[in-house]
């Protein structure tokens, strides 16, 4: 009996590695065809080890440069949370969660979005906790998107946790989302390479 527990037991981790392995071949050939020339892509160190239910290109920062109607640069760093969000009907089945900072001729915002679910939130605002390595957790507040999208928030103090992510290693947000309470969200901020 013990024999067969050890062999079902390597028989799971050897299946896991090679989802793995086709994973981060996968995740490699997406990073180039996206990330910007003049930024390489920053690899995160030991923490990017991917869960088999973890989204694709999670822990590792993407980079984009692209170019508006009017002819101005814009520069994007995005990051996926490792951890899938799980909700109740209507939006289950996991739903990924991206970072965002964006730079463009208006200004630079930071942002999060969802694949599936809404932010408890207003137009005239909303509160998040943010804690960055385990310190205690800051009150941000963040802003409702103009176009009245709910899987998406801007964060108004964007200097400030651009530095913050810049100097730690995680960075987790505690965030309310409508009927379905708070969750946490972990994005793991080492390498940010920022400089617009």
């Amino acid at each position: 009996m013990k024999t067969l527990f050890y062999f079902i037991s390597l028989l799971t981790l050897l299946s896991c590695s090679e989802k793995e392995n086709q994973s981060a071949s996968t995740d490699s050939g997406k990073a180039t065809a996206t990330t910007d020339t003049l930024q390489p892509p920053v690899a995160v160190s030991e923490q990017s080890t991917t869960k088999s239910d973890s989204p694709a290109g999670s822990g590792t920062w993407r980079y984009e440069k692209t170019t508006d109607k009017e002819g101005h640069s814009v520069y994007k760093a995005s990051i996926t949370s490792p951890n899938l969000l799980e909700f109740s009907f209507p939006y289950a089945g996991g739903s990924t969660a991206t970072l965002t900072i964006r730079k463009r001729e208006s200004g630079t915002h930071v942002y999060i979005h969802v694949s599936k679910g809404q932010f408890n939130r207003s137009f005239q605002g909303g509160r998040a906790g943010v804690r960055f390595d385990g310190k205690p957790a800051i009150s941000y507040s963040f802003s409702a998107a103009e176009n009245g999208s709910a899987n998406i928030i801007f964060f108004d103090s964007e200097q400030t946790l651009i530095d913050k992510m810049k100097a730690a290693r995680n960075m987790i947000v505690n965030v309310d989302f409508a009927g379905q309470g708070q969750r946490q969200i972990e994005f793991r901020t080492a390498g940010l390479a920022w400089n617009h």
